[in-house]
């Protein structure tokens, strides 16, 4: 049974467990998925996967991964994670992918980043959550634009990909801009605690 963190209307954030290590070796290793992922161009072994996914089943203060998953049978169709957290400075970087390539371009993965950035923000209490993605990743952009975040910063040239010399774009919400634009699945969860 895959333990649910936070529902929306048609995905949800999970826990990641041992049953998805198939699945996630294959998108590791599918180029289309890993070419908007630092990985790419690498080849991850099964044995590196199951390593990877062990660590994150013991658990780690600094990083969280969510399993994405489609409501209503709860099929997994991504990941998202929350990384170096920073309960000081109250910050994290997110990283998403949607490894089921037939879900691309239907709003999942940015109802999956709402659903994140309500658990970083009322939860986590944190104060902003930034993320990088490459100029070539339109979609992402978009995506990431739609939610609230802003392009703050550019590492000009930082990547070589296809042939060509990338940048690497530098985007952030803050935690009022984000209470803004969307409602908190999380204060209506818990409204007792959340009163305004």
């Amino acid at each position: 049974m895959r333990p649910i963190i936070i529902k929306g209307k048609r995905v949800a954030l999970g826990l990641l467990i041992e049953e998805d290590l198939e699945r996630l070796w294959k998108w590791v290793n599918d180029k289309e998925v890993t070419q908007f992922l630092a990985m790419f161009p690498r080849v991850i072994s099964k044995e590196e996967e199951r390593k990877w996914l062990q660590r994150v089943l013991q658990g780690d203060s600094n990083n969280i991964i969510f399993a994405i998953l489609l409501l209503p049978n709860l099929e997994h169709i991504g990941n998202l994670g929350l990384h170096k957290i920073d309960l000081i400075n109250r910050n994290a970087e997110l990283g998403i992918f949607i490894g089921e390539k037939k879900y691309w371009g239907q709003g999942l993965g940015e109802e999956a980043i709402i659903l994140a950035l309500d658990y970083a923000f009322n939860v986590l209490n944190l104060k902003k959550v930034w993320l990088r993605v490459y100029e070539f990743n339109k979609r992402a952009i978009r995506c990431y634009e739609k939610v609230g975040f802003k392009l703050v910063g550019r590492l000009r040239q930082h990547l070589f990909r296809g042939g060509r010399w990338w940048d690497v774009l530098i985007m952030d919400i803050l935690d009022e801009e984000f209470r803004r634009k969307h409602k908190s699945i999380i204060a209506q969860m818990c409204k007792d605690v959340f009163k305004s």
